[in-house]
């Protein structure tokens, strides 16, 4: 990004716009119209949640955190992501992982 010249929120327009063009194609070929049988609300719902929160928030903040610790640093943090979503279901979902997961 610092190569570049592109701030958190550039980037994560890219990402967004590159993603849609390489998935969308992909997605309609295997599946066809079948999302359109979903209620809206439903489809709103996963946009602003797929589409806004976790797409583009989660990589200006990925990008903030580079821009601030260091590429080395930052992709440290990213790597524990999923030890975090495991460590956070158990309080939060009562969901413990399995050996498997742990390993």
């Amino acid at each position: 990004m610092r190569r570049a010249r592109l701030d958190g929120l550039h980037a994560a327009g890219i990402a967004a716009v590159g993603a849609l063009f390489l998935y969308m194609p992909v997605y309609l070929f295997v599946e066809g119209l079948n999302f359109t049988k979903a209620p809206w609300s439903d489809l709103a719902l996963q946009a602003f949640v797929q589409g806004l929160l976790t797409a583009i928030a989660s990589l200006v903040f990925y990008g903030r955190a580079v821009s601030i610790l260091g590429a080395s640093s930052g992709a440290a943090f990213a790597a524990l992501s999923p030890v975090m979503t495991a460590v956070m279901a158990i309080p939060i979902l009562g969901e413990w992982p399995t050996a498997t997961d742990w390993s």
